[in-house]
């Protein structure tokens, strides 16, 4: 009789603790995720922070959070975490207990593999009781964001297009006639604007002169990057690795670009995540906020096509403006790209052809480049 009692009495326990844990247990808990800085470079190793607090007197005697990560987010070695991960997703467990009134966190250290924007969108929490007999689950939504920008390649900043160069060495500076600043007069030429004439030096000289206008620094820099990885590419990317190095050569060139004080422009016939299907275009400025603008540009990017290079070198052109240095980074070139790239030179731009590296031979791809038609040497 006494173990029959005992018996009952173990059954109302376990019945018990399973009706309260699985009514208390998820109550008055709260739970963060966050990173711990919000933006990165590719090959970067950062925190993601948990944090649960129990905020009731019942204590918690285990929970479980899950949730999905993006593959490309790889998880530190020994962290106190179950992943499970596939070529695109990852899967990760998270295991909790806690007392009354308390609060845990944990900071686990995450490498970020690839350029992107990884978003924390939500985890499922589940509790129960001691025996885990009863299970209560519920789903928090998460609103963090973090942008991984491409690596900056080291480009041989050497090779760019020579009419940013002054004598041996970079200038601060582009050179460009400035209308504001008249050094004199010239005959003049054909394609001359009429309001450049300069009516009293053509009454002194008997023949039409034009103002002659200095120099300044305000020369622009445009990247042209073609997400065509070869010729007759339909719309997806198979070749991924080529053209993530492309996108890191234009970071590259942007970053020496800017450290010299010059103004540098992108245009791809890449679309931005969630963007529609728009070919991307920024224009050219300088400076430390450009360079964050661009860099988050570039982390945006998505390998499809939104048009045929060609079609945007014919826009390009079409726009007609003259006066830049042009940069083309593509994995292949044929003469129907050298004939649409000659209108932007024909506009009174120089233009200059990178082909993108496919290996490790940056130095060697960057030399066979060309630059107006003509091949370059370091």
């Amino acid at each position: 009789m006494f173990i029959l009692w005992v018996f009952l009495f173990a059954l109302a326990a376990i019945y018990g603790q399973g009706r309260m844990f699985k009514r208390f247990v998820l109550r008055e808990l709260s739970y963060q995720r966050k990173f711990q800085q919000h933006t990165c470079f590719a090959g970067d190793e950062i925190e993601l922070v948990e944090q649960l607090e129990n905020r009731k007197s019942l204590p918690v005697p285990w929970l479980r959070v899950e949730s999905q990560l993006p593959a490309q987010l790889q998880f530190r070695q020994g962290e106190n975490i179950e992943v499970s991960s596939g070529s695109l997703y990852q899967n990760h467990r998270s295991f909790f207990s806690l007392g009354s009134y308390k609060r845990l966190t944990r900071t686990h250290h995450i490498k970020a593999l690839k350029r992107g924007c990884y978003r924390l969108n939500s985890v499922t929490i589940t509790g129960g009781d001691l025996l885990g007999l009863h299970l209560l689950q519920t789903q928090l939504q998460l609103n963090d964001e973090l942008i991984v920008y491409p690596r900056i390649a080291d480009v041989p900043f050497h090779l760019l297009p020579s009419r940013s160069m002054q004598g041996e060495y970079a200038v601060k500076r582009f050179i460009v006639p400035d209308p504001f600043v008249v050094a004199g007069s010239r005959e003049y030429q054909p394609g001359d604007s009429m309001k450049q004439i300069n009516w009293k030096a053509s009454a002194r000289t008997g023949e039409l002169q034009v103002h002659h206008y200095d120099f300044t620094a305000e020369r622009n820099m445009l990247i042209l990057l073609n997400v065509e990885d070869k010729e007759l590419m339909w719309r997806s990317v198979t070749n991924e690795p080529i053209i993530e190095r492309g996108i890191e050569w234009a970071a590259g060139i942007a970053a020496a670009v800017i450290g010299q004080g010059m103004a540098v422009g992108l245009a791809t016939n890449m679309p931005l995540v969630k963007s529609g299907l728009d070919s991307t275009r920024i224009e050219g400025n300088r400076g430390h906020e450009h360079m964050l603008l661009l860099l988050e540009v570039m982390a945006n990017l998505q390998l499809s096509s939104t048009e045929t290079f060609i079609q945007l070198l014919e826009y390009e052109a079409s726009l007609g403006y003259t006066n830049c240095d042009i940069v083309i980074l593509s994995a292949y070139w044929n003469d129907a790209l050298e004939l649409a790239s000659a209108e932007l030179r024909g506009n009174g731009n120089s233009v200059t052809m990178w082909e993108i590296p496919r290996a490790d031979s940056d130095t060697r791809s960057a030399e066979s480049s060309r630059q107006d038609g003509e091949g370059i040497s370091a």
